[in-house]
């Protein structure tokens, strides 16, 4: 018991310097997240800690014991349910943007309840990507290693990263063209993921690698255009969010072209 309390000590001191290290860096966290559950930055680090030990710790056991098991209603239940969020999120986005602005991109960061409704969007937004994870579970548990890949495991855990940084600093003005983007093309992806579970295969499956980097390519251009063309002097997005954008869009697109261009040599 004596070691038990010893290391709840020592997590509780180490999450408390996690959590301070982030405010010193990122500043105090956006007063329409602040009343937000699970708004502690050691909490999402440690979200992204344990998927890494996961992926990296528990396949290799499982290859050894030749462990494998089918989890195909359990996925079908998982992506109707991703669907249907994904399919919310896009929507919601477009129209609680529309409420503070006409403009796609520089679009200002909105007060009161309307800011507080977008608030909370991102949050959703943010933790259902921890939600993701179990895309890289039921891979792990079905035994499907090639799919889990340094792309995959890496955009998991950076989109986790960056969505936490925008909920902490700016939760909403520009940040709803990601969110609505990347829920779009989710709807695409989970969907197919469901109806394949049928053995339907939709027409779209062969453009949703293309559509994803499409997606990257114009997040970069919104970056571009709000961080180092009008920059935040002029909107409401904060140069840090908006340029770190930029490169880390680079990163995906380099990766999911090498993808591309991998799945095409394989498919003919």
């Amino acid at each position: 018991m004596e070691y038990v309390q010893l290391a709840q000590r020592h997590a509780l001191e180490a999450a408390s310097k996690v959590d301070d290290a982030w405010a010193s860096f990122a500043g105090p966290v956006n007063p329409l997240s602040a009343d937000f559950p699970l708004m502690r930055p050691s909490f999402a680090a440690t979200c992204g800690l344990g998927y890494l030990a996961f992926v990296l710790l528990v396949p290799p056991l499982f290859k050894a014991a030749g462990f494998s098991i089918k989890l195909k209603p359990i996925m079908r239940l998982y992506n109707v349910f991703m669907v249907a969020l994904s399919g919310y999120m896009c929507v919601m986005s477009i129209l609680l943007a529309r409420q503070s602005n006409d403009t796609v991109w520089c679009v200002p960061l909105a007060s009161g309840e309307a800011g507080r409704r977008m608030a909370t969007l991102t949050w959703i937004f943010t933790y259902s990507k921890v939600i993701e994870f179990l895309d890289s579970v039921f891979m792990v548990f079905e035994g499907r290693w090639r799919q889990l890949s340094f792309l995959h495991v890496y955009h998991h855990v950076s989109i986790l990263s960056y969505w936490f940084a925008i909920l902490w600093i700016a939760p909403g003005s520009d940040a709803y063209f990601s969110l609505a983007g990347n829920s779009f093309i989710h709807v695409l992806m989970y969907s197919y993921y469901l109806l394949a579970s049928f053995e339907i295969t939709p027409w779209w499956k062969y453009y949703i690698t293309y559509c994803q980097i499409l997606q990257f390519v114009s997040f970069a251009g919104q970056s571009i255009y709000v961080g180092y063309v009008k920059t935040e002097a002029v909107c409401d997005f904060p140069d840090v969010l908006s340029r770190g954008l930029l490169w880390y869009m680079l990163t995906l697109i380099a990766l999911f072209l090498n993808f591309l261009v991998l799945w095409e040599e394989d498919f003919h």
